[in-house]
Order: structure tokens, then sequence, then C-alpha cells
């Protein structure tokens, strides 16, 4: 039988269970170093998944911003090294589709960062391969969202996705570069976990899932409310709304962004380069063209600092025992500043519920 529970994201990059990062993350949240970054080469992806707060079609990119060149990307690394970085995710979108993907990628994997490379794996070409084999990152995560054509087509629109993505893996194992795998659990393959695990199985390669899908703000054309599942068929998040009535864990005195893994140490550049804390926010805009890396960071670090719960958190009968994370109430309502009613109603009523069962 399938093992796992519902993860929730870590935006920290920082693999859990390992002394070595967890002392060193430590040290870095108590100097505000940026330890861990994530690169966001680009909103473009050939896959259009019902669930991605990211994509755009080529043809809207300039609507909302402009992709950072090769140029551009070399020296926010060059600065983010010198400033303290040593992990770094890049991902997107589907990085692989930047434009100089590959001068992006060969320069950056030379200044001596453990890379995860983030990618769906269906666009690994010859060359891109031969770019991996010269220069292997750390580890590659990569996205599964079914077991067969069919699956993929429904969550992700595409012809031939599973075939693609599937060879994408065994190629990369073939290099001999870990291979991590994730899925996004929506209504459209949440019957399919159980094959899709037995695939990941096969392969022997990790894999965790996650029924964290979030609204997109950031000019995504998804509607996450439409495909999410409902948190009911989520046993553990059952389980955890129960623990938490039993004994509270949110603390007034806390601010929203010391529950997260990557406070004080970690960053979120986005394609068009603005640096946040957080994936699913579209806030705040803090350019790294037009600051140097290291002011892009004390500015966000002061962010993190002032920001605080909306003023309905703070006065919520509830606000010990809901769940919360800042970037959520962002991804639902479009500011840090306000909470969705709807979405409030929707957690009152649910813990209200597991109260009864009590």
């Amino acid at each position: 039988m399938m093992p796992g529970s519902f993860d929730r994201k870590d935006c920290s990059g920082i693999p859990e269970g390992n002394e070595f990062y967890r002392v060193m993350a430590e040290e870095a949240r108590k100097h505000a170093i940026p330890l861990s970054g994530t690169f966001e080469l680009t909103p473009r992806c050939n896959f259009n998944c019902k669930m991605c707060y990211v994509h755009l079609a080529a043809d809207r990119i300039p609507l909302f911003g402009k992709e950072l060149t090769a140029a551009e990307w070399i020296r926010v690394a060059e600065e983010a090294r010198d400033a303290g970085m040593l992990q770094l995710c890049i991902t997107g979108g589907e990085p692989i589709l930047h434009p100089e993907f590959e001068t992006i990628y060969r320069e950056i994997s030379q200044m001596g960062f453990f890379i995860t490379l983030q990618t769906n794996a269906s666009v690994l070409s010859d060359n891109i391969l031969c770019l991996l084999e010269e220069y292997p990152p750390q580890d590659a995560k990569i996205t599964i969202y079914g077991s067969d054509n069919e699956i993929y087509r429904a969550v992700c629109g595409v012809e031939n996705g599973f075939t693609r993505t599937d060879q994408g893996i065994r190629d990369l194992l073939q290099l001999e570069i870990p291979v991590m795998s994730v899925t996004t659990v929506i209504k459209q393959n949440k019957d399919d976990l159980e094959n899709i695990y037995q695939y990941t199985q096969k392969l022997k390669i990790p894999w965790i899932y996650t029924s964290g899908v979030k609204p997109s703000v950031r000019g995504a054309e998804t509607n996450a409310r439409e495909v999410a599942i409902d948190e009911e068929s989520a046993t553990d998040y059952r389980e955890d709304v129960r623990q938490m009535i039993q004994r509270p864990a949110m603390k007034d005195e806390k601010k929203p962004c010391e529950y997260c893994r990557g406070y004080r140490m970690s960053f979120w550049v986005s394609w068009d380069g603005n640096m946040r804390f957080c994936s699913f926010m579209n806030e705040p805009d803090i350019s790294v063209m037009e600051h140097t890396f290291s002011e892009a960071w004390k500015r966000l670090v002061e962010y993190e600092e002032r920001l605080q719960w909306p003023v309905s958190c703070r006065t919520c009968e509830i606000r010990h025992i809901c769940r919360r994370c800042i970037g959520m109430l962002a991804a639902f309502s479009g500011s840090a500043d306000r909470v969705d009613e709807d979405y409030c109603k929707y957690i009152q009523a649910y813990v209200e519920q597991e109260r009864r069962r009590k």
C-alpha cells in the first residue's frame, strides 16, 4: 500500500534530517544569511497544467514583465554566491525552455552551488543531456502527474506527456543523476496515486505528493478551486486538525514568516527579477535589477520582520488552531494584508466539524 502523506511545501531548499544542514541553517537564520535560493528562470512551459500558478503563454509574458537574460541571471548568481548562497534550485515554468538556458546553467553550475534542477523531464534534448552530463546537478526534482498518457492529457493538456517524462527520467538515471519526484494531487489524478507510487518504486526514486493547490495571483490562467481535491479526502489533514485542536500550535507572538523554514535564510527570484520569500505571492516587488543582490536581500529580511497577520487573523477565535501560512492566505485573497472570506468560512466550518467528532 502507498505510504506518505499530503506534504506541505518546503520553501527553504534545505533537506530535513541532515544534521550538517540543520546546524548551518540555524546559523544562517540567526545572522540572516541567504543560504538557499531559487531562480525561477521563466514562466514558459510546454505543459499547461490545470493547477500551475506560474505558467504563461509566450505571447502573454510581455503583459506581466520581462524575462531576465543569461547575463542578468549570472550576475545575480555571482552576487548571491558572495552573499553566502550555497543551495540553489533552478525552476520555472519549465526552466529548460528559457531561451538562454544552456548558457545560464553552464555558467552557474561552475560557481560551487549544490544545484537542484526542477523540471518536468519531457524536454531533455541530446544537447541538454550532454550539458547535464558535463555539469551534473546535485539532483533533479521531477514533477510526475500521472502513470499514463491519458492522465497527463487530463492534468497537463498535452499528448504523450507520460511517455516523454518517463524517457527523461530514465535518461537522467542513465547519467547517474539522483532523481526525486513530486506529484501535485488534483481531481484529475487523485485516483492514480497508487499507480504513480508503484511507478516510482519500480524506478527506485523517492516520491512525495501534495494537495497544496493554490490560486495564482501571478497571471497564470488556472482555477485552483475547480481542480483542488476536498481536504476531507486527505486523512492526514483531518488528523492534523485534530492534533491542533488538542494542542494549539499557532502563537500570537510569532510573525507569519517565522513559521516558514526559509525564514531569514532563503529567497525566491521570480522570472522577471523580483526577490520574494514565497513563490505563491506577488509581493514584495524587490527588484534584483534595480538593487544589488545584497541590497535586495536586506530589504526582503526587513519585509519579513515587518509583516503581520491580517487583522481578521489576529482576532479570529480559531487563530491558534488554524495552521495557516501567509503565502497561502495571500494566494487566496490576492494580498498578504487580507483574508479570503470564503476560505475563512471553510476552515472555520471544518474545525467545528472536527470538534464535534471528539
